[in-house]
């Protein structure tokens, strides 16, 4: 699955994704991790919008705190809707 395959919509709370980073020559030690989302940032989507805004899509703003399904240990950083894919439950 590639990033491109990302839901148009931003995922919720409780929602099973893996990381799988944008940039191709990202190294990081949570890529491949399949993780919970336990909370989801999203810039404020009342903001008034200007002509370049309008064609932003919602997940370009959203950004998720997730944790290890395996561990239960939140990953020390927040990841970008395009750095997660939907994961398969088990």
């Amino acid at each position: 699955m590639t990033p491109a395959q990302n839901p148009a919509d931003p995922y919720d709370v409780g929602d099973r994704v893996r990381v799988e980073l944008a940039d191709d020559d990202a190294e990081s030690p949570f890529d491949g991790a399949v993780c919970r989302v336990v909370h989801v940032f999203v810039d404020d989507p009342e903001r008034d919008l200007d002509e370049k805004d309008e064609r932003e899509r919602e997940t370009d703003r959203a950004a998720y705190r997730l944790e290890r399904v395996e561990s239960g240990e939140v990953l020390p950083v927040v990841l970008r809707h395009r750095d997660v894919v939907p994961a398969a439950d088990p």
